[in-house]
C-alpha cells in the first residue's frame, strides 16, 4: 500500500513540475578531475577544476589578491573521505580555508574581495591540492567531490565523485 503511495506522489509532482515549466538550467557545466588515481605518500594530488559558462551572460565568480591560485577559498570546496566514509585530519591550512582553527591559530581573513566575469562560452580553470588541505599519510582508498555554488539557481552543485588510492 506504501509503495502506491509513494508511486502516486511522485506522479503527481512530475505533473505538476511539468505542468510549470519547472526545469532547472544551470548557468555552468562543472568538473573535477586527476590524472591518475593512485599515488604514493608525500606525492601531490591534485584536482583540476573546470567551470564552464553554459549560458547567455556573464558569471561572476570571486577573486581575493594574494589567493588567485587557491580556489578552495573562492567557493571551490573539495569534501573528502576515506573507505570508512570518514574525513581525514586537516592540516594547518584546512583547518583555516574550512573554518576550523584550533584554539591559538588564526582564522583566514578575507579582504578585498572581487569579482571577475566568466563570459558565455569561456571556461574557467584551476587547482585544488588536496595535501595542502588535508593530511593524506595514511594509506588507503579515499573519495573527493568539489561543490559550487551556482548563483543562478541558489543550489550547491557537486562535481561527480572521484576515487583513488594512496599506498606506501
Amino acid at each position: 500500500m506504501m509503495i502506491n503511495s509513494a508511486k502516486s506522489v511522485m506522479l503527481i509532482w512530475l505533473l505538476i513540475t511539468a505542468a510549470f515549466g519547472q526545469t532547472v538550467h544551470r548557468s555552468f557545466s562543472f568538473d573535477a578531475s586527476v590524472a591518475h588515481n593512485d599515488f604514493k605518500i608525500g606525492s601531490p594530488i591534485v584536482i583540476e577544476v573546470q567551470l564552464k559558462n553554459i549560458s547567455d551572460h556573464d558569471i561572476m565568480r570571486g577573486s581575493i589578491a594574494g589567493y588567485e591560485d587557491r580556489p578552495e577559498v573562492l567557493g571551490f570546496r573539495p569534501v573528502l573521505r576515506d573507505d570508512q566514509g570518514k574525513e581525514p585530519p586537516l592540516t594547518n591550512w584546512g583547518r583555516r580555508v574550512f573554518g576550523r582553527p584550533l584554539p591559538g591559530e588564526p582564522s583566514l581573513t578575507l579582504n578585498a574581495v572581487g569579482l571577475i566575469a566568466v563570459h558565455p562560452g569561456e571556461v574557467f580553470r584551476s587547482e585544488i591540492k588536496l595535501n595542502d588541505l588535508y593530511d593524506l599519510t595514511a594509506p588507503g582508498k579515499y573519495t573527493v567531490h568539489v561543490t559550487h555554488y551556482d548563483t543562478d539557481n541558489k543550489e550547491l552543485v557537486s562535481s561527480k565523485p572521484i576515487t583513488f588510492t594512496i599506498s606506501k
